[in-house]
């Protein structure tokens, strides 16, 4: 759901009860409340102690009093406490936050203003960092929460606002920082632009054309015809009905012919069945032949000849279309090319989750980890455990979860689905329909359930199923699923600040809820006929502290082998579980990390995800240690595939920061198998020094064979919605597919840091034009369109001439001199301008959505500013 469209959702009941002249009891709505939030200091104590402010102003007719009401938001800032006597604020749990008036609190009258500082243990240095899902609570109306509607962010103006720690050396980008770095990438003639995203093997375009109309038919291969039938759907967005399909030869050149054969000559090496490969020909003579060494192969040749058409085909109905002459052969670099989404966090839409996967398939991913549970969600039925979706899938206000789950990131009050990104779920027949939709384009999914700790979804649910049965006298089958003893007082904060949400490790009716869930899935993929070799148990961030006062945990420790510790006896348990069921464990590399400090405990029929490569932090060679040990390895490096990491430092662009920053460029200059090469600055914007890892782990020959592959991770804390998800995850997913397809570029083999940069660059910039000057304007139509980030283009003024320029040669940039926000009819940038005063400027996509404005000024010392629409 579009972000805008649920905030407004949220406030119609509220503003229902106003129209018909609701009582509130001589005091103002939460409506008429309106909240402002400011950050004050990031750097106090020298960057120990860190205040922001809150202020509510009174729009309302009535004074809101000094009891009887509460303010609840989230905040991922981790509050400690307010500096003001006058309110309390109370962490009810996670990022959830309860803020009420003290005794000495005094009333706001109609039209006043009072401000309450707050001491937080973390920095904040965007817009994205405010508190969300506002609303109010009144004692005279505890099952009527009120949305608050207004909501104001001051700017972020000040070092002390915009620097995360002492430390922190990264400046805020400006048009003029943008602008110089812009200035090392040229447009290239159309010529020269990549035409296929990943880049093939080897493509070799002829000087004719080939000229294909709806009179062509598709003919395939036996076994091959699913294949041939989504060429024969995608061909219906160009003519407007889909090619015809026949099994059997072609009998002439105006055909689309699909093969598979058991060997390729793939640019030099032989590849055989399973290995993707495709060898692709157009030509005038034979029409367009693909050729696979087994029916993916087929596939991504079919992706290949999408890829050739001119962007326009996207576009509008054809009557023909005319296509290069090509000869392509292609195969991955790796087998694993994955793309996580986490919908536990904030809930996805089947048909979001069908485009996405469409998409990835389009750029040749393979790979779908499917983040499915959390402490915020638990986001498929299980047929067994109604409750998990009934209780796990729904947020909303509650002061006793036996329904539904507090709110979390923003999902605000209201439960419904309709309004809140916190609620929903798959039913069966969704998931099966999403599965048979990936395996359609061959994706597997990877499902993930999170155990034992990011639960709290799972534990809530299994809290409330032992409660009504309890409550109905059936004692034995409340405890049959319990994931959590109420006599427990083991005391940790996870690092989301949940403090409930590890299961009991020690309990066998953990082991059976994981049992009856793992059944579930199994049942769900075989009805779909959709593979499924691995089930992804996450196995991350449990926190200190957990399952130390679990009586059950007490006894099961003294009779464990001492060098086996609770977390891996789960792991160890659960492993078994999925290897009956002929399924392999997956999981993040803390399933694993005991074989780092003792390769002898090494367990390689693991598969680990390895996430926590945060330059500085210690783990850097955590997925080289894994590898040489013998696990399958697959890179999941926080600091370049963290698609939920804001582009940039601007306040203005929105995400995450803890592992740094990645934009599209991220990605791209990822080094799989030399990670070291990637380690330009750390996450506070230090350069590291090469000789910094000169001395770390290395791939063995043996490690180097056990890296599966890459995957980009998105997250769900900062995504309520499609809008924001595609924002955040496009174009940096071209970025991901051309490093886990396209072979090993030239200058990842080199040693020398100033002649790799400067290879690099070349690169790059040939990869940026193919950005600018093709995928985003395909992007504008493919799969209905995507809402991928416009970057702000670079602006300077200098000796009266403006200039700009953008990260993606082939973008559009509009301006305008006389103070108003550039629109898609405004004058478009051709070259530098004689200007006499300030300019603004903006980047546009061929459907007329532009990017934050750039403001230049040519006023001598003055900062150029990005300025928010």
């Amino acid at each position: 759901m579009d972000e805008t469209l649920r905030r407004a959702r949220m406030l119609l009941p509220l503003l229902g009860l106003l129209m018909i002249g609701c009582d509130t009891n001589g005091r103002p709505s939460g409506h008429e409340i309106a909240v402002g939030w400011e950050v004050l200091d990031n750097l106090g104590d020298d960057g120990k102690r860190r205040r922001s402010r809150l202020t509510l102003t009174n729009n309302g007719n009535l004074p809101l009093d000094k009891s009887g009401w509460a303010l609840y938001f989230d905040s991922i800032q981790s509050i400690e406490r307010s500096a003001d006597p006058r309110v309390e604020v109370q962490n009810v749990n996670g990022p959830f936050y309860r803020l009420s008036p003290t005794d000495l609190f005094e009333s706001i009258e109609p039209g006043q203003s009072l401000e309450f500082e707050l001491e937080v243990r973390r920095p904040a240095i965007k817009r994205s960092d405010a508190p969300d899902g506002i609303y109010f609570v009144f004692a005279d109306a505890p099952d009527a929460p009120e949305p608050v509607a207004s909501v104001s962010i001051k700017p972020f103006l000040s070092d002390r606002q915009t620097r995360r720690s002492p430390r922190d050396e990264l400046a805020v980008p400006t048009p003029g920082s943008r602008f110089e770095s812009n200035r090392a990438l040229t447009l290239l003639p159309t010529e020269q632009v990549d035409r296929i995203i990943p880049t093939p093997s080897s493509i070799s375009v002829g000087s004719g054309k080939v000229t294909i109309d709806d009179r062509w038919v598709i003919h395939h291969q036996k076994g091959l015809g699913r294949e041939a039938g989504y060429l024969a759907a995608a061909s219906a967005r160009w003519f407007g009905r889909p090619l015809p399909t026949l099994e059997g030869d072609a009998p002439g050149p105006t055909v689309i012919l699909l093969t598979t054969v058991p060997r390729l000559e793939v640019a030099g090496s032989s590849r055989r069945s399973g290995d993707e490969a495709y060898l692709m020909n157009v030509s005038a003579r034979d029409g367009v032949e693909i050729t696979g060494t087994d029916t993916a192969g087929v596939f991504y040749g079919i992706q290949s000849l999408r890829a050739l058409l001119p962007v326009q085909a996207y576009g509008q109905i054809q009557g023909s279309i005319a296509v290069d002459e090509a000869t392509v052969e292609d195969a991955p670099r790796f087998a694993y090319r994955g793309m996580h989404l986490d919908v536990a966090r904030n809930f996805k839409s089947k048909e979001f989750v069908e485009k996405f996967l469409e998409l990835m398939a389009f750029y040749k991913l393979n790979k779908f980890h499917f983040h499915l549970t959390d402490d915020e969600g638990w986001r498929f039925a299980v047929a067994a455990l109604p409750e998990l979706t009934e209780i796990g899938g729904r947020r909303g206000h509650t002061t006793h979860e036996l329904d539904r789950l507090v709110p979390s990131y923003g999902s605000g009050p209201d439960p419904d689905p309709e309004v809140s990104s916190g609620s929903g779920h798959y039913t069966r027949e969704e998931f099966v329909e999403i599965l048979r939709h990936a395996t359609e384009r061959h994706v597997e999914v990877i499902p993930e359930i999170d155990f034992p700790g990011h639960a709290r979804a799972a534990i809530k649910s299994m809290d409330a199923r032992r409660r009504r049965l309890l409550a109905e006298s059936r004692a034995s089958e409340a405890r049959e699923y319990a994931l959590s003893d109420p006599e427990d007082r083991s005391q940790y904060r996870s690092a989301q600040g949940w403090t409930d949400n590890v299961i009991d490790v020690c309990r066998e009716s953990s082991y059976r809820f994981v049992e009856t869930v793992v059944d579930e899935i199994v049942s769900i993929y075989r009805e779909a006929g959709a593979p499924l070799t691995a089930v992804h148990i996450g196995g991350d961030e449990v926190p200190d502290g957990a399952w130390q006062r679990s009586a059950a945990c007490g006894s099961l420790v003294e009779s464990m082998d001492p060098s086996v510790n609770l977390h891996g006896h789960f792991v160890r348990r659960v492993r078994r579980i999925l290897a009956d069921r002929g399924l392999a464990t997956a999981g993040w590399e803390e399933i694993a990390l005991e074989a780092v400090s003792d390769p002898g405990r090494a367990d390689p029929g693991l598969r680990v995800y390895a996430w926590n490569s945060v330059w500085g932090w210690g783990g850097e060679e955590n997925a080289y240690r894994l590898a040489n040990a013998g696990y399958p390895v697959v890179l999941s490096n926080a600091s370049n595939l963290y698609f939920d990491l804001a582009y940039d430092k601007d306040p203005e662009e929105p995400g995450l920061y803890w592992a740094g920053f990645v934009d599209t460029r991220g990605p791209f200059e990822f080094v799989p198998h030399d990670i070291y090469k990637s380690a330009r600055v750390d996450r506070m914007g230090n350069p590291i020094a090469p000789e910094v890892h000169q001395d770390s782990v290395r791939l063995t020959e043996t490690g180097r064979s056990k890296i599966l592959g890459i995957q980009g991770q998105l997250w769900g804390e900062l995504t309520p919605g499609p809008v924001s998800a595609e924002y955040m995850a496009f174009p940096k997913l071209l970025a991901l597919a051309e490093r886990a397809w396209a072979h090993q570029p030239a200058w990842a083999r080199i040693d020398d840091p100033a002649r790799r940069d400067s290879a690099l660059a070349v690169d790059w910039n040939r990869f940026a034009n193919a950005i600018g000057q093709r995928e985003l304007v395909r992007l504008d139509h493919l799969a209905g369109g995507v809402g991928y980030r416009i970057p702000p283009p670079g602006a300077v003024i200098r000796n009266g001439r403006f200039e700009a320029n953008t990260a993606f040669p082939g973008l559009t940039i509009r301006y305008t001199t006389d103070g108003r926000e550039p629109d898609s009819k405004s004058t478009v940038y051709l070259g530098p301008v004689k200007v006499s005063g300030p300019v603004a400027a903006r980047t546009f996509d061929s459907r007329g959505r532009g990017s934050r404005s750039s403001l230049a000024s040519p006023v001598a010392g003055a900062r150029p500013a990005d300025r928010p629409l």
